[in-house]
């Protein structure tokens, strides 16, 4: 969260709400511009905040001067779909969270020939920002960044270089995995961004660097690493990921608000 409050486009502390219940804390909801949408995040311990929130945030979207106002939850938390869909809202897309749990032999990565994979070196920033820009630049929802906005992201407060890699042939980087080990959540190993480059496709790439890190984060004792993923990514990523032996572990519907 204070990654995401800290974001150069978030008004601190106007764009964030709590609720509260008797002087408790049981909810908070946040708005976040991401391209040509407003993001809401919306959570509780308490489903009675989440109508409030939601209706207080939705209004502090609309301030934002972008053209949709969209949201998520996660499939088992009923409640919170109700109250998108009472606060004019529907469903329209979906995610997922996958983890693979890093038990047994893992497979041995295979690299196509002239091509080799190696862990982040200092000056590798940009050209981390280049391929991911390039590589997620056909995907559903995808905003180009600046450098300067990509880095708060990544090279903020959470960047881990120990679990950068790079994909390389020659002098071009083919593919990076840009992975961290979250604090809140010891024994997993994440992975915030694997992408190849258009012009390094359907050569095995993908798959070979998300089983280099596996084996990565199995070597430092963690027990999964997971990712998440846009349900229908137009790369087939989903279907690569159950290739590598990875299982959906949550399912996130996405929201957007009716108009007209």
């Amino acid at each position: 969260l204070r990654e995401d409050w800290s974001a150069p486009d978030v008004d601190f502390p106007d764009n964030v709400l709590v609720a509260e219940v008797e002087g408790r804390l049981v909810g908070y909801a946040d708005v976040i511009p991401r391209g040509e949408a407003a993001w809401l995040d919306v959570r509780g311990t308490d489903a009675r905040a989440y109508e409030p929130l939601l209706d207080a945030i939705t209004r502090r979207a609309d301030t934002l001067g972008r053209d949709n106002v969209r949201g998520w939850a996660p499939e088992v938390d009923r409640d919170l779909h109700e109250a998108y869909e009472r606060a004019g809202f529907r469903p329209f897309r979906h995610s997922y969270r996958m983890e693979i749990e890093l038990a047994g032999d893992l497979p041995t990565p295979e690299w196509p020939e002239g091509f080799s994979v190696r862990p982040f070196r200092e000056g590798d920033e940009r050209a981390a920002w280049e391929t991911h820009q390039d590589s997620f630049a056909g995907t559903w929802g995808f905003t180009q960044e600046p450098f300067e906005t990509w880095a708060h992201w990544h090279l903020g407060e959470y960047f881990q270089p120990a679990h950068w890699f790079f994909v390389e042939t020659g002098d071009e980087v083919a593919a990076v995995a840009l992975c961290r080990q979250p604090e809140s959540e010891p024994g997993l190993g994440w992975v915030n961004i694997l992408g190849v480059r258009p012009a390094y496709r359907r050569r095995g790439l993908a798959i070979a660097l998300l089983q280099h890190v596996f084996r990565h984060f199995a070597e430092l004792g963690s027990s999964k690493v997971g990712l998440g993923v846009d349900a229908e990514n137009p790369t087939g990523a989903v279907r690569l990921y159950e290739r590598a032996g990875m299982h959906v572990a949550r399912r996130d519907i996405r929201y957007e608000r009716v108009t007209g």
